[in-house]
């Protein structure tokens, strides 16, 4: 079966993320805003199983626990954290996971986002 990419927040990095991701694997949109998801694509993949959990929200008190809820929502094999986080956070979250967790800043105008994210290198 293909395992699909979720993307965690469809704001200004989360949208751009899931359509250039879109356009090579099966990427569903997820967010707080029902009206941002696509329901048909929620259903018709929901039994494939999570690879990448692309996390696009923004950081706050409550980061470490929503991205949990998420992890456990999706049970993926790899989270990415695209926000901008504070210090320590990511080395926090896994030490709490067994799964791979990676930061990868993300670099751009967000007028311009999608070319951006095309030109600038992601780490």
């Amino acid at each position: 079966m293909i395992k699909k990419n979720i993307v965690a927040g469809l704001g200004e990095i989360g949208l751009p993320i899931s359509k250039i991701l879109s356009k090579n694997s099966i990427t569903i949109g997820y967010d707080i805003d029902k009206k941002l998801m696509n329901k048909k694509s929620i259903k018709k993949y929901e039994e494939n199983p999570t690879l990448f959990l692309h996390i696009c929200i923004p950081f706050s008190k409550k980061f470490l626990t929503n991205v949990q809820k998420l992890i456990q929502k999706f049970e993926p094999e790899i989270v990415v954290i695209h926000s901008t986080i504070s210090p320590n956070t990511t080395s926090t979250l896994q030490s709490k996971l067994q799964i791979p967790v990676i930061y990868s800043a993300t670099r751009g105008i967000h007028k311009r986002m999608i070319r951006d994210l095309r030109r600038y290198t992601k780490f």
